[in-house]
């Protein structure tokens, strides 16, 4: 590649060390970029605190730690917090210095979303949006909404995972990109002849609401005797215990499993009978593609927006009106006893999740960003 070709960008997020959704795209974009492309990548985190990424990154894609250690559970404007936030922005700004990148990518709501303005740069400054703006939309416009849409405007893109999304912004910097699944080619997976399993994954918090998938997986199992159910992640050991403490006062802790989390879910997955999500809302989950690229049929509420948008009920899986938890348990029942309906619901899922390949994502923040950039 010519020299005067070659870009170089900076990718800024808190740590790289914990389970979730960015942390698996940053090492997906990240190596793709530098192996594909040729580019030069780094990672600003501000917490790794000493710890390895979770996932495997290419050892051209250079990682930085600049220590800032916020305390999360309080304001960023708060006593403790805020002089953190100035020795973010001066560690920041000398890395930037050095670096000279021309893209920016702030990758999800980190401190910086607030301040990058007062950062001196002749890169284009891009804004990842991985959860959905549909509660935010609908808030009262208070002073500090303001100041965070001003701050927005001074943005030169907005990501965001998918079309309804894009309905919330009056920006005309907001961009489409979808997550890309982990893969540049699809093995054809073995649809038939599956664990009796239904599998989630993510961390054990109030969003992903497992408490209420143990409810709707109770009443299941009040008429079922075959299927298991695998639940993979990680939380605060309260809310893990709680989990646990659940399942055995439900009467289904011989029937349950509450497993650590995992970087190879997409093996795992491919030898479970279906994928089950509770979520309260969902901009764009990556697990769901996952789940379809390895031949597993999906039952998901109807949470804002992300589902949705990947699912076309009763087609490549079954979407459950929010909150209606007895139709869930009726879709659990009519897969568990319909391997047709499974298998139909997974060929499907594989043929519509190409679209998400990685070269084909690739491809078009290739067209709609990088080249765009200086």
């Amino acid at each position: 590649m010519n020299p005067t070709l070659m870009k170089t960008i900076v990718i800024l997020t808190d740590q790289l060390h914990k389970i979730g959704g960015i942390n698996s795209l940053i090492p997906l974009k990240a190596n793709f970029w530098v192996e594909q492309k040729k580019y030069a990548v780094h990672i600003i985190t501000t917490e790794q605190e000493n710890n390895l990424p979770l996932y495997n990154f290419n050892p051209k894609v250079k990682l930085h730690d600049i220590g800032i250690d916020y305390d999360r559970t309080q304001s960023y404007f708060g006593k403790k917090n805020f002089p953190k936030v100035l020795k973010n922005i001066r560690a920041l700004q000398k890395l930037l210095d050095k670096l000279d990148p021309n893209l920016l990518i702030i990758a999800n709501h980190i401190p910086v979303t607030l301040f990058f303005p007062l950062l001196r740069t002749k890169a284009k400054v891009l804004k990842e949006y991985h959860f959905t703006q549909y509660f935010r939309s609908k808030r009262k416009l208070t002073l500090f909404k303001r100041f965070e849409k001003y701050v927005e405007s001074q943005l030169d893109f907005q990501v965001v995972l998918n079309e309804e999304e894009k309905t919330f912004y009056t920006s005309s910097k907001v961009v489409h990109i979808p997550n890309p699944i982990p893969f540049s080619k699809l093995e054809q997976p073995q649809f038939g002849e599956r664990e009796k399993v239904a599998i989630a994954a993510g961390r054990i918090s109030p969003v992903k609401r497992f408490d209420v998938l143990l409810r709707i997986w109770s009443d299941f199992k009040k008429n079922d005797t075959e299927w298991k159910l695998e639940i993979y992640g990680e939380g605060l050991n309260s809310d893990v215990e709680s989990l646990k403490n659940q399942m055995v006062s439900l009467g289904v802790a011989d029937s349950v499993k509450i497993l650590d989390r995992v970087n190879n879910l997409p093996e795992v997955m491919g030898n479970k009978g279906m994928y089950l999500m509770t979520s309260a809302e969902e901009c764009f989950p990556m697990v769901l593609l996952e789940a379809q690229a390895t031949g597993l049929p999906i039952i998901s509420f109807d949470c804002p927006t992300g589902p949705r948008n990947i699912i076309e009920s009763g087609k490549n899986g079954l979407l459950v009106e929010m909150d209606n938890q007895k139709s869930f348990v009726k879709a659990i029942t009519l897969l568990a006893n319909d391997e047709n309906q499974r298998l139909n619901l997974a060929t499907e899922g594989f043929r519509t999740v190409q679209r998400y390949l990685l070269t084909n994502v690739m491809d078009v923040w290739e067209n709609k960003i990088i080249k765009q950039s200086p």
